[in-house]
């Protein structure tokens, strides 16, 4: 069963590489192909993405296309959200959570869908 797990970890790890979105490909994998807890798989879904966005960082870094002072603001504010986050996930039930999380994964994918029809329709005039 391992050898499964890896399989599809690569295949979402190459997928994300192309931009597909692998971080919610493995939230869906590891939701319905593993026992693990809501929490575990998004817990482990943020260390992959983690080692993806730091690879693509070290590109950045190198063409300096960072803007540091918009990375300053995104970082304070992402801080308060794991602090908020953190403490609402101890106050609601992991079924409501695991809905709520699947939700907005669906809200995330139509509106990255409409962007890129949007594009798409831009390009072509």
């Amino acid at each position: 069963m391992i050898w499964l797990h890896g399989l599809a970890a690569t295949v979402i790890a190459a997928l994300s590489g192309m931009g597909v979105g692998g971080g919610g490909l493995l939230v869906i994998y590891l939701a319905f192909a593993t026992e693990l807890p809501q929490l575990s798989v998004q817990g482990i879904n943020l260390l992959f993405f983690l080692f993806s966005a730091g690879s693509a960082m070290l590109i950045h870094v190198r063409r300096r296309t960072i803007l540091w002072k918009t990375v300053a603001l995104l970082v304070a504010f992402g801080l308060g959200g794991v602090l908020l986050g953190t403490h609402l996930t101890e106050l609601v039930d992991e079924s409501l959570l695991r809905k709520i999380f699947g939700v907005l994964l669906v809200i995330s994918g139509i509106l990255s869908l409409k962007r890129q029809q949007k594009e798409r329709a831009v390009s072509k005039e």
